[in-house]
């Protein structure tokens, strides 16, 4: 950051935030020319040090940003902190370091260049998932939506394919054909009965005490009727109410 640039960014500043920018603008000058003078690992140190502490204070201050680009990495960390990124200061510098992001020839980071880092390599803050991941998430989400839709579509069209062939009735003719057929073996029932009853009481000979033979009698041929019922189709000829016309109905029940 250049003396003018400093200046433009203090200049709506209190005076305590001037003179600490101030002091730390000098101590970056005093440690480069000293490192310019005697290059050992010390004075570098220190160098280093002081430009990070200016760098810092400058990103708390909000400088560093201008236009497209960032003077530094700190500005980065801040910008992406803020923009909802889980960035940490180690760890962005570990990945400028293996090239992950790199600056311009300028050493300025432009914010297309920290865009597409972070889209990358950092996790959201909302989601803790990195851009790609939450991409996929929805892609499989929506593949699973579009098979649920597409199994739905295929029951439909094999129902209608199977109800134009006749294998489904509406539910309202079923329940015309149910009471049909129900009518039917009441009917039935009560003809039985009354074409049966003189040959149960001729098994027992009028005789009250023999009630379990006649019972055996009266189930073993309720199953025999119910067995022809069953398993023949006949016709009947059924009364729906009185003063009505006989319906002749042909039904069918499968055993």
């Amino acid at each position: 950051m250049t003396k003018e640039e400093l200046e433009q960014l203090l200049a709506d500043k209190p005076a305590n935030i001037k003179a600490d920018g101030v002091v730390l603008y000098n101590a970056v000058n005093r440690n480069r020319a000293a490192y310019n003078q005697e290059s050992n690992v010390a004075n570098l140190r220190n160098m280093e040090a002081a430009k990070k502490a200016l760098d810092k204070f400058v990103a708390e201050i909000g400088g560093g940003v201008t236009g497209e680009t960032f003077d530094n990495l700190l500005t980065v960390l801040k910008w992406l902190q803020d923009n909802g990124w889980k960035a940490a200061r180690q760890s962005l510098y570990r990945h400028q370091s293996q090239g992950k992001l790199l600056p311009n020839s300028d050493g300025k980071y432009t914010l297309r260049a920290v865009k597409k880092y972070a889209e990358t390599f950092l996790k959201q803050t909302a989601t803790g998932k990195r851009v790609q991941q939450n991409a996929d998430d929805l892609q499989r989400e929506k593949l699973e939506q579009e098979l649920k839709n597409l199994k739905l579509k295929n029951e439909r069209e094999t129902f209608n394919f199977q109800k134009d062939k006749g294998r489904y009735v509406p539910r309202e003719q079923l329940e015309i054909e149910l009471a049909t057929r129900a009518g039917i073996f009441l009917a039935g029932l009560k003809h039985w009965i009354q074409s049966k009853a003189a040959d149960w009481i001729d098994a027992v000979g009028g005789d009250t005490r023999k009630v379990g033979e006649l019972i055996h009698q009266m189930t073993a041929d309720l199953d025999d009727h119910i067995n022809q019922y069953a398993g023949q189709a006949a016709e009947y000829d059924v009364i729906i109410e009185p003063d009505t016309e006989i319906r002749t109905t042909e039904a069918t029940i499968e055993p």
